[in-house]
């Protein structure tokens, strides 16, 4: 996806990610709303610190954390957002996460997923239809090529 925003640069063509938590995962939920706490709307900010989260993940993954407390996230999750962006005070960061604007952000999603039939991820939809004939797996290539396609019609 990362190399697909950066060829379609300045071109008329938007991306929308939506973050479906999955229930028996407790890390994914608290970093959701960090992500969505620090980016505070902002898509360039969203991107930046997934791709951060994205690297630090073995840091918070199942069983390195295994041991750990709710706070124990919380501070971690605080850490991330002030190591990737210096001007984050952390007690208004942790009241931004746990504010009902973050996590009705964060619920959306998974609202949304079910009504869409979403019963795995990654899912892709492209013009909000579900019948798309590239995925994960795909090349660059073929999912450029599918997008031109559609552009041009």
């Amino acid at each position: 996806m990362v190399s697909l925003l950066e060829h379609y640069q300045g071109k008329p063509l938007s991306l929308t990610v939506h973050l479906i938590t999955l229930s028996n995962h407790r890390q994914s939920w608290d970093i959701s709303l960090g992500l969505l706490a620090l980016a505070d709307g902002n898509a360039e900010k969203f991107r930046d610190f997934t791709s951060f989260l994205y690297e630090q993940q073995d840091l918070f993954y199942n069983e390195p954390f295994k041991h750990k407390t709710h706070a124990d996230l919380i501070e971690l999750i605080t850490e991330f957002a002030q190591t990737h962006d210096a001007g984050v005070e952390a007690a208004a960061f942790q009241k931004k996460m746990a504010s009902s604007e973050i996590y009705e952000q964060g619920r959306t999603p998974i609202r949304y997923s079910a009504t869409r039939a979403v019963w795995g991820t990654p899912t892709f939809l492209i013009n909000n239809a579900d019948n798309v004939p590239v995925n994960h797996q795909s090349s660059t290539e073929d999912w450029i090529q599918l997008i031109d396609s559609l552009l041009a019609q």
